[in-house]
């Protein structure tokens, strides 16, 4: 296992490299950058771009601005200071990365429960109303746009009923208040839940409808064991890996939606952050967070293969097989 996990690692850091250059290209491709912002004053000069191009460390060359980018980053450990703020990179990171993980693990919770619910009955309600209507809404949240969706929730639940605030994480100018903080979480952690309670409800449905024909639940319930043991012991062990693979797989698009839900929301969290950078051409921030979310991604990843190998001896035993072959050499 160790050596499996050595042999994750190993792979991991060539695509963190080439996903950093990739970004790295992309954004000094775009028209405008930092100094566009800078000289759309009215009192700039060319000398003054030319200073500020010279300060920020634009002036180089591409690749010798990556190499300087990469050095300070993945050897110093250090993501550089923001082009528009002056602030550190890191420091702003550590500073929103506690509400992205605060939106994206309740809305991670919301659709895993609301997954193993809806998958569970519409298993066992196969073609009848309740799975049909499990269904059309697993469609409708595949199909909605996030922001779309968000939007909608903004008008009805905030403008039209006034049941919960339209923005932000707490309320400006008040004392902290749980209340008050949950009632902000509320709409935009169950906007992002709703799109993947929809994916990964459908992947448990078809998992225990395989497992229910398999021959060891036929074997578990001529032994008399009650339903819900034969459904929760022996078929959703069975059911969850293809759903636990399809979660760690889609860690990159949970931070995609919470791009869109905190920016419709005004949540100030990474995405927010990262979608601030992208306008204001901020390639520092862009670039820190970018390395930050593929490292969590990959991290994730890992995560869902050792507990695929977990629940499935299979896996389990290639891992081992790969341990063995890797000790031979």
């Amino acid at each position: 296992m160790r050596r499996y996990l050595l042999f994750r690692i190993m792979r991991v850091v060539p695509l963190v490299i080439l996903i950093s250059i990739l970004i790295f290209i992309l954004l000094h491709l775009a028209p405008g950058g930092p100094v566009g912002i800078f000289s759309k004053g009215p009192r700039m000069t060319q000398e003054d771009v030319i200073r500020i191009k010279e300060n920020l460390g634009l002036n180089e060359p591409l690749p010798l601005q990556y190499l300087y980018w990469f050095k300070s980053t993945f050897l110093q450990l250090d993501f550089g200071k923001s082009y528009i703020t002056g602030r550190p990179v890191s420091e702003m990171i550590l500073e929103h990365l506690p509400a992205t993980l605060e939106l994206m693990g309740t809305a991670f919770l919301i659709a895993i429960f609301m997954s193993l619910f809806s998958g569970v009955i519409s298993a066992l309600n196969r073609g009848r109303l309740l799975d049909q209507l499990f269904s059309v809404v697993s469609i409708a949240g595949m199909s909605i746009p996030v922001f779309w969706f968000g939007l909608m929730a903004i008008l009805i639940f905030s403008i039209k009923f006034g049941i919960f605030p339209a923005g932000g994480r707490f309320c400006i100018g008040e004392a902290f208040s749980l209340k008050d903080h949950l009632a902000h979480l509320v709409l935009p952690a169950s906007v992002l839940a709703l799109a993947y309670f929809s994916m990964w409800s459908q992947y448990i449905r078809a998992g225990l409808i395989d497992a229910f024909n398999g021959n060891f639940i036929r074997t578990a319930r001529a032994k008399g064991l009650r339903e819900r043991g034969v459904i929760f012991k022996h078929a959703m062990r069975n059911a969850v890996l293809p759903a636990v693979a399809a979660v760690s797989m889609q860690i990159s698009t949970i931070f995609t939606g919470a791009v869109i839900t905190e920016t419709v929301f005004s949540w100030p969290g990474m995405g927010r952050l990262f979608y601030d950078g992208l306008q204001r051409h901020d390639y520092s921030r862009v670039l820190g967070i970018v390395v930050i979310a593929s490292l969590c991604i990959i991290i994730f990843n890992i995560i869902g293969d050792f507990v695929c190998a977990l629940l499935d001896p299979r896996n389990r035993s290639s891992m081992t097989k790969l341990d063995i072959g890797a000790g031979k050499d």
